[in-house]
């Protein structure tokens, strides 16, 4: 913001201004380290660069972020940028050293991970997580996600002061992990639920779709922890941070939240100390039911059929049962306008899987949708942080803001700094950079 001379406000609802900063900040690091404006074929001079601004804590990645910008650049390439736009990176010659190095030092960095497929993101103690269990055992996991990408999601996890997270999943379905499951890592914005919970950030947005494949490795990574610690797969003991009890309204170990997603997002008694409404448009049932083989809540669907954002499956809940059928037919499933019923097509037409029964609790199968996607809920966009760190020393009390997990916590109000907003482009102010320089 200082080197455009504006605010960090106007970069944030500005992609193209973001990224002329960014490309600001990069040529002010590259300065610094040394690199050279010479030509393409000194683009290697730019590594220390990059690696400072990757924002990743440790050597071993902040190598690899490296290693992985140049590569593409290598190969060039047309990608969407993000609202849509179509943005095009010639190859560059480039030397092998650059593109094909594999830092053996970040398998060697897997070692401590308490999951066998987590990779292990070194994250320092001080002001980010708490050693140890002090509320009794593991008995609840805390669904949360990042609204932002991979590499800017870990950067702030590793580094943003009051802000851990156990797990982290991908759209691809990569999986890491930056706190041990003994200790106790500050997501929730309650520090009653941090001691008694595992925190899984799945990479993404509110507002949008989840992949299958994120579904999947997440599905497994809790299938693994409920196996583990005799965790129940409900949705009283696998929650959204929308659902987390906010300590400054309510007492901080009040059951979560019961209500549909809609409601609890949009109460000021949940959602922890910042009354975080992420994850947003979360499939429920079809991720309790179908991946994890647990139960949902009927109020996380509605009574009419409904299209799961993939197409392949839709879900309602009738008479207080969960109805899930499987679209294997022509056309899948095809959304109707809302107040209607989805059309699944079916190749054969076997009952609906119905799900167990759910008794009668708030609103259940209260929304009426029909329709596209998920009905508009109230409180959208960038979630504020929330992290619940304990009480002691310099710490926030319980329930205080102390910012949380990456993205559903990255902006913290208009004087904090959002780490993404710095991290997110340097692969794409290196490349313009780069393109300038062949243009000459």
């Amino acid at each position: 913001a200082a080197l455009m001379g504006t605010t960090e406000l106007a970069l944030r609802q500005d992609s193209d201004l973001a990224i002329e900063a960014s490309a600001r900040v990069l040529a002010d690091v590259g300065a610094r380290a040394g690199a050279s404006s010479a030509g393409e074929a000194d683009l290697a001079s730019w590594s220390t660069a990059i690696e400072e601004m990757s924002g990743y804590f440790d050597d071993a990645h902040r190598s690899d972020y490296a290693h992985r910008v140049f590569a593409l650049l290598a190969r060039g390439g047309t990608f969407a940028g993000r609202d849509g736009e179509a943005v095009t990176i010639l190859p560059h010659a480039l030397p092998p050293h650059l593109t094909l190095g594999v830092d053996r030092s970040l398998h060697a960095l897997n070692a401590p991970a308490d999951y066998g497929p987590a990779e292990w993101f070194p994250t320092p103690e001080a002001g980010k997580w708490t050693a140890g269990r002090g509320a009794g055992p593991i008995d609840r996991v805390v669904i949360h996600d990042t609204e932002g990408g991979w590499d800017a999601s870990v950067a702030t996890l590793q580094n943003d002061a009051g802000k851990s997270v156990q797990y982290i999943v991908g759209t691809d379905g990569r999986v890491g992990q930056f706190v041990h499951e003994t200790d106790t890592a500050w997501h929730a914005g309650n520090f009653y639920y941090n001691q008694k919970s595992i925190g899984i950030e799945h990479v993404g947005y509110m507002n949008q779709p989840y992949s299958n494949q994120e579904y999947a490795a997440s599905a497994a990574l809790v299938n693994h922890l409920a196996a583990k610690y005799g965790i129940p797969k409900d949705r009283t003991h696998i929650i959204g941070h929308d659902q987390i009890p906010n300590g400054n309204n309510i007492a901080e170990s009040s059951p979560p939240c019961e209500e549909s997603p809609a409601t609890c997002e949009a109460s000021a008694n949940y959602g922890g100390s910042g009354n975080h409404r992420d994850p947003g448009d979360f499939e429920w049932c079809l991720y309790m039911v179908e991946r994890l083989g647990g139960t949902c809540k009927c109020n996380d669907i509605w009574s009419l059929w409904n299209c799961s954002s993939d197409k392949t499956e839709a879900f309602r809940c009738v008479n207080n049962r969960v109805e899930i059928a499987h679209c294997n037919g022509a056309g899948a499933c095809v959304s109707k306008p809302i107040g209607q019923d989805d059309v699944c097509n079916q190749s054969a037409l076997p009952p609906p899987d119905a799900g167990t029964p759910v008794p009668p609790k708030g609103d259940a199968g209260a929304v009426d949708a029909g329709g596209v996607g998920n009905p508009p809920k109230p409180g959208g966009g960038t979630p504020s942080a929330d992290g619940g760190a304990p009480p002691s020393g310099d710490s926030p009390v319980p329930g205080a803001q102390a910012g949380d997990s990456s993205g559903c916590s990255v902006v913290s109000g208009a004087a904090s700094t959002s780490r993404s907003a710095v991290f997110a482009w340097p692969l794409l102010a290196l490349a313009a950079l780069a393109l300038k320089r062949r243009r000459r």
